[in-house]
């Protein structure tokens, strides 16, 4: 019984939640409904693919072509959908007023609202539809004008703030942007003027090169900058339309500036000329776009920043040093190199002199040093100096794939010891950097390996022997219990520094050491792994750098010196015995 009557209500409160759900959509119906009896024109702006507006003047008519808005009377231009969009939604906004049945007479029963001769219509054109709106006289009281649809008897009584809807002429409503697209899309920009020819392109990876009037990395900001500028320039007056002649614009002759501008959708090229300035005006400047034969007056700030000259264009940076962006590099200076690389697991390791780990923040130091490095100059002209003696050369291996490996090559600047002059292979000219960090560093790769210069597990070391001055220690770990005889609770902690064993320093070939440096050691520490071989290693610690301070400390079989903080020597130090 228990199981029908749940049943039962189940079906009570799905049977309650469909009433609610139909009751919600039939109110939302009746606010449609309502919102559109309370609007005074009902229409869709989407739809509308016409538009006339007729006042005392020329008719003004824009057409929708399947892909945007054109003005077709009384001139055919482009219009400005934005313009047009707006007056759309506010004429669909309008509050509908009183409505006025027209008194049943003879002659015309809409002569007193002034609408046999409307002031003003505005036409609404979808497909085939039409919709007509006739504009007459103010209300007595000037608080309203009145209003009819052509198809519908009535009239209404609207706000006045339809008269300010109408276009004072179709200046209004035409497009005051010239260029379209957006800055992404653009993927070459031309420039010819006075002092020549330049022309940019998108490179690879989003970067801009520079093609004409030489080959070289462009600034992304810098062009990305001027595209905007470009992009963003719109008409401050319609100057004069069917126009033939250009000279009295300066707009055909030797002055005038031209900028093309591509897409990357392959749709064509836009043409921007811009000509000579307004006599009236000296901040406007002539322009015209290729495809037109209309005059426009832009603002002169943009024909000045397409006076660039290319050098300002170039990218200052050396190319290939973001160390997130690098897969190896390597440094050659005659027979000696210092290469790079990183392992499937993105460990930085030396690869050459030596084979070793490499200490991922030395090597990330050494690139952020190249990264301050500027162009400062460079030689586009052809010089009659004898060719460039190169120092050193640097290969640089992008991280990503298929990527060609950039290769830059460096020499001292004469007479400036805090430059250098760098060649960028695939570039035209010589450049000028400064400082001079890419000829500065040795080509020794001791301090640019890992820190960690020792590494022993714990549990494999059977024997420890330790001499410091006159005294020597030794203790072995008993084979059957694995303690340590004789018995000493801080092993623990020189193990633990043993695992690893990192150096303060690592110091280059090239490092002067004091003369006793290793004469009488601070600490002679041996250590034995269990195992039939026996292998040991022996570390020596020697003289302080400075007093209290890190000591110099080697490693028997290896090629390097290093330091050992001050700390770590105490922990491998055994304390005194009372």
């Amino acid at each position: 019984m228990s199981f029908r009557l749940t049943g039962l209500l189940a079906l009570v409160a799905a049977a309650l939640a469909l009433l609610i759900a139909f009751a919600d959509r039939d109110d939302e119906a009746v606010r449609a409904r309502l919102e559109q009896t309370r609007r005074a024109f009902r229409f869709d702006p989407a739809r509308v693919d016409g538009l006339i507006i007729e006042t005392d003047g020329p008719a003004i008519e824009c057409r929708h072509d399947g892909r945007r808005w054109r003005l077709v009377q009384p001139l055919a231009a482009r219009a400005d959908p934005l313009a047009i969009a707006r007056l759309l939604a506010a004429l669909q906004e309008l509050p509908r007023g009183d409505v006025l049945l027209p008194p049943r007479r003879s002659g015309n029963p809409y002569a007193p609202y002034g609408l046999d001769a409307p002031r003003a219509a505005i036409v609404l054109l979808s497909g085939a539809a039409t919709n007509r709106i006739l504009i007459g006289r103010r209300t007595p009281l000037g608080d309203g004008v009145y209003v009819r649809q052509s198809e519908q008897a009535g009239l209404v009584r609207l706000d006045p703030a339809l008269l300010d809807l109408l276009p004072t002429g179709a200046d209004a409503l035409r497009d005051r942007a010239l260029l379209a697209g957006t800055p992404a899309a653009i993927d070459r920009l031309d420039v010819r003027g006075p002092a020549g020819y330049l022309q940019l392109a998108r490179a690879e990876h989003n970067g801009w090169r520079l093609y004409q009037p030489f080959a070289a990395r462009a600034d992304s900001a810098s062009v990305a900058a001027l595209v905007e500028k470009l992009l963003a320039c719109s008409v401050v007056q319609f100057v004069q339309d069917g126009v033939g002649d250009l000279a009295p614009y300066g707009l055909d002759s030797q002055s005038a500036v031209a900028a093309v501008l591509n897409t990357d959708a392959g749709d064509g090229s836009q043409v921007l000329v811009l000509g000579d300035p307004l006599p009236n005006d000296p901040a406007l400047v002539y322009a015209r776009l290729q495809a037109e034969n209309s005059i426009y007056a832009v603002p002169r700030d943009v024909r000045q920043a397409l006076l660039v000259a290319p050098d300002d264009l170039r990218d200052r940076r050396l190319p290939g040093l973001a160390p997130d962006d690098l897969r190896g590099f390597r440094v050659a200076a005659g027979e000696t190199v210092l290469d790079f690389r990183q392992d499937a697991d993105d460990v930085w390791r030396i690869a050459a002199p030596i084979r070793a780990p490499a200490d991922a923040d030395a090597v990330r130091e050494l690139l952020r040093a190249w990264a301050d490095v500027r162009l400062v100059a460079f030689e586009n002209a052809a010089t009659t100096a004898p060719p460039t003696v190169w120092s050193r050369e640097f290969r640089l291996t992008p991280r990503q794939d298929r990527a060609p490996d950039i290769v830059l090559r460096v020499a001292p600047q004469p007479d400036d010891a805090n430059a250098c002059r760098v060649a960028i292979e695939g570039e035209a000219s010589v450049a000028v950097a400064a400082p001079a960090h890419l000829l500065e560093f040795p080509l020794d790769p001791r301090p640019y390996r890992t820190r960690d210069v020792l590494e022993l597990a714990p549990a494999d070391v059977d024997r420890i022997r330790i001499a410091a001055g006159e005294a020597t220690l030794q203790i072995d770990r008993d084979p059957s219990t694995g303690q340590w005889v004789p018995a000493a609770p801080w092993i623990d902690g020189l193990l633990a520094a043993l695992a690893p064993l990192r150096a303060e320093t690592i110091l280059p070939a090239a490092a002067e050491l004091p003369p006793a440096a290793f004469a009488k050691p601070h600490l002679v520490l041996t250590v034995r792994l269990r195992g039939a071989s026996g292998i040991a290693a022996t570390l020596t610690v020697g003289a302080e750098t400075e007093p209290g301070g890190a000591r110099l400390a080697t490693l028997r079989g290896r090629d390097f010196v290093f330091t050992l903080p001050a700390w770590t020597v105490a922990t491998l130090t055994p304390p005194e015995t009372p």
